[in-house]
C-alpha cells in the first residue's frame, strides 16, 4: 500500500508544468568612439570637399577623353590626352578609366604608324612608334608594329606622293600624273592603296586612274589620311 501511494505521488510530481527558466544578460556597455561627433556644419563641409574631389577627377577624365578624340595625345603637353590622365593618375594610381585612357593613346599612335607606313611615309611612321613607347614602352603592340615598318621598308611596292593642292583644284597636271601611275599598276599587276583626305578626293583619284585604262579593271582601295598619296602594292611570285 505504500508503495502504491509513492508511485502516485511521484506521477503527479511527474506531471506539473515545468516552469521557464528565465536568464537575464547584462545589458552591452555603450561603444564609445575615439573621435568626437560632427556638427552639421562639420559634415556638410567634409562632404562638400569629397564632391569636389569626385568632380575634379570627372572634368579631368573628361577633358582627357576630350584631347583624346581631337588627337592631342602628346601635345599641346598642358592640354594633351596624356596630361590628363597622368594627373588624374598621380593622385588615383588605378583609378581605371585613366589607365585605359593610356592604351588609347598608345592605339592611336599604332594606328597613324601603320597608316604612314602604308603610304611610304616611313619617317612619320617611325616617329609615331617612338611616341608610343615614349607613352608605355610595355605595350605588347609596339614591337609587331616595328616588324610591320621594316617589312614595308624592305617591300618592293611604289608609293607616289600627290600634292593636296593640286588635288584641291583638280588640276591638268595631277590628272597626268594619275594616268601614269594607272598604266603603271595595270603593267605591273600592283594593286592600289588611295590615300586621301577625304571620301570625294580619294573617288576622283581613283576615277581619273581608272578612265586612263579603258578597258582593264584596276584592283586597289580607299582609305582615309591627312597626305594624299597612292602606293602600288606590286605583286609577289606567288601572286597570281
Amino acid at each position: 500500500m505504500r508503495g502504491l501511494l509513492l508511485t502516485l505521488l511521484l506521477t503527479m510530481v511527474a506531471c506539473q508544468p515545468t516552469q521557464p527558466r528565465v536568464v537575464v544578460l547584462p545589458a552591452p556597455e555603450p561603444v564609445v568612439s575615439d573621435l568626437p561627433p560632427l556638427d552639421e556644419a562639420e559634415f556638410r563641409a567634409v562632404f562638400e570637399q569629397e564632391l569636389r574631389y569626385q568632380r575634379m577627377i570627372a572634368d579631368m577624365l573628361f577633358e582627357g577623353r576630350k584631347a583624346l578624340n581631337a588627337n592631342r595625345l602628346l601635345t599641346p603637353a598642358d592640354v594633351s590626352a596624356h596630361s590628363y590622365f597622368m594627373r588624374v593618375l598621380a593622385i588615383e594610381p588605378e583609378n581605371a578609366v585613366a589607365l585605359q585612357g593610356i592604351q588609347d593613346i598608345v592605339a592611336q599612335y599604332l594606328l597613324l604608324a601603320s597608316q604612314a607606313s602604308r603610304q611610304g611615309l616611313f619617317e612619320n611612321a617611325r616617329g609615331y612608334l617612338r611616341r608610343a613607347e615614349q607613352v608605355d614602352r610595355t605595350h605588347a603592340g609596339i614591337a609587331s608594329a616595328w616588324v610591320a615598318l621594316e617589312a614595308d621598308m624592305k617591300s618592293t611596292d611604289v608609293v607616289h606622293s600627290l600634292s593636296a593642292r593640286e588635288l584641291a583644284s583638280q588640276s591638268s597636271a595631277l590628272t597626268e600624273l594619275l594616268a601614269q601611275i594607272a598604266v603603271q599598276a595595270r603593267d605591273s599587276g600592283a594593286f592600289f592603296l588611295i590615300t586621301a583626305p577625304n571620301d570625294a578626293q580619294a573617288r576622283w583619284i581613283y576615277l581619273q586612274m581608272q578612265a586612263a585604262v579603258e578597258g582593264h579593271r584596276l584592283r586597289g582601295n580607299i582609305e582615309l589620311g591627312e597626305t594624299p598619296t597612292i602606293r602600288l602594292i606590286m605583286p609577289t611570285d606567288g601572286d597570281a
